[in-house]
């Protein structure tokens, strides 16, 4: 029994156009090829050949394996060698889109992010004066700054702050895996630090200045965006960067979204 190739194309799920292409690329030929219409006709029997064309294509087989496969030019020892082969393949590509879905989904939220929490505008200002308490630490990430405060709260009062507290930045490297940080209060002139504490006074001077109304995960996005402003209006670092802890109610957690804080970098005109 013929079939015409719209039938055959029902019967085993393909479209016609498929059907076609992989007559002319030898994988499904014809049976016969009417000579006045070139209408092409199917046996029944090659209803198996295309299916197992299509099952070894959602393998992620090539044409030319698939060729080899249908026209049994492989052992069965090798045929499972090629399949354990693309099966490797398989899943690291799998990997890879997970990877990239992963970004992708992170992006996405950034962006949300983003357009529900707008940044504030930067600006250029001079900082305040003012003396601060602190301890000093190298730290290898930022999930550690948590425990400098911790450290640096079992040595001063927060009672003897004269303002806002917070970081101040030295040195990060771009892997984020080196942090030179200090926690800090600022305190009255005449204030005298308990063992392991320093006081210094910073100066004022000019800074490039955000506030970020946000959760403490998403400050790296605020000094991205401070630190390209920087660049693309023609200043330069010239010292620390700080963070002030303008609302910061207890108890301190990642991802408070009601947190203010501002973003403070020392900057001059290149």
């Amino acid at each position: 029994m013929l079939l015409q190739i719209g039938e055959f194309a029902h019967l085993v799920g393909l479209s016609v156009r498929n059907v076609r292409y992989y007559g002319d690329v030898g994988l499904l030929p014809p049976s016969s090829v009417d000579p006045t219409n070139g209408y092409r006709r199917y046996e029944i029997d090659q209803v198996e050949r295309a299916r197992q064309l299509i099952a070894l294509k959602a393998c992620g087989l090539s044409l030319e394996q698939i060729r080899l496969v249908l026209d049994d030019q492989l052992t069965t020892q090798q045929f499972r060698t090629l399949l354990e082969a693309t099966l490797v393949d398989l899943e690291a590509e799998s990997t890879r889109l997970d990877e990239q879905l992963q970004r992708a989904k992170a992006q996405l939220e950034q962006l949300k992010r983003r357009m529900e929490h707008p940044m504030a505008d930067i600006t250029i200002k001079q900082s305040e004066a003012r003396n601060i308490a602190f301890i000093r630490r190298e730290i290898g990430g930022t999930e550690e700054i948590a425990g400098v405060f911790d450290q640096f709260f079992e040595l001063v009062s927060f009672e003897d702050a004269t303002g806002p507290g917070g970081n101040v930045y030295h040195y990060f490297s771009d892997d984020g895996t080196s942090i030179d940080v200090e926690a800090v209060i600022p305190v009255a002139d005449g204030y005298t630090p308990s063992e392991g504490v320093s006081v210094r006074r910073i100066e004022s001077t000019e800074v490039a200045r955000l506030t970020h109304k946000g959760a403490f995960n998403r400050l790296h996005e605020a000094h991205a965006e401070l630190m390209s402003w920087i660049e693309e209006n023609d200043y330069t670092v010239t010292g620390p960067s700080y963070e002030w802890n303008l609302v910061c109610t207890p108890p301190v957690t990642q991802d408070n979204e009601t947190y203010v804080t501002e973003i403070e970098v020392e900057v001059a005109r290149k």
